[in-house]
């Protein structure tokens, strides 16, 4: 018969072979913190997974829309804020810093932006802006009084400026090219056209 100290040996003895027989493949894997499994081949704490995939748990945000997501989180802390994040820019010395942003949207300009039309190829191009502000316009664009009842109306103009000055007085006369009395100045027919 074996005597109690022979029995607790032998009873230490198997359960330092059955851990190290089960921690012996993390070992070959090249990992270098060993987990310890417990009695029933789950993994220690901090450690989340079942034998042998078990892997160090990393608490924190895993809602990949919050301003506080952290990809690396295995387990969800409760750190996710509950309001949506609001995207923007968060630099507070940016032109266009939103305090209300939470989450950083990469549309930040510098304080001394400056805005206009950045394509050198367009009528307004302005060597000076940062920032396009959307008003570049074609080069092939005339600009000028595009109204054709203004005294200074131009038939070249393809974008008014605004410029028109007020509209020509009525000149009276025929206003068909067609008869013998057409009269090319006159802006209202004053029915004397004559066949």
């Amino acid at each position: 018969m074996k005597s109690k100290n022979e029995t607790t040996v032998l009873s230490v003895t198997i359960a330092f072979a059955l851990a190290f027989v089960l921690a012996f493949p993390l070992i070959n894997a090249g990992v270098s913190d060993i987990t310890l499994l417990t009695d029933h081949g789950q993994c220690s704490p901090g450690f989340s997974g079942t034998y042998p995939s078990c892997v160090a748990t990393v608490r924190g945000c895993t809602n990949p829309g919050a301003a506080n997501y952290n990809p690396n989180a295995t387990v969800d802390d409760g750190s996710c804020p509950s309001a949506p994040a609001v995207h923007g820019c968060t630099n507070p010395g940016a032109a266009n810093y939103n305090p209300n942003a939470t989450m950083d949207d990469g549309s930040c300009q510098s304080a001394s932006s400056v805005h206009g039309c950045t394509n050198p190829g367009a009528a307004n191009y302005s060597p000076n802006a940062t920032m396009d502000d959307g008003s570049c316009r074609s080069a092939s664009s005339v600009y000028g009084c595009t109204n054709p009842g203004a005294a200074n109306y131009n038939p070249n103009a393809t974008l008014d400026d605004g410029s028109c000055t007020s509209t020509l007085p009525a000149t009276r006369g025929c206003t068909y090219p067609w008869a013998v009395n057409y009269n090319p100045n006159a802006t209202v027919n004053d029915g004397s056209c004559a066949p």
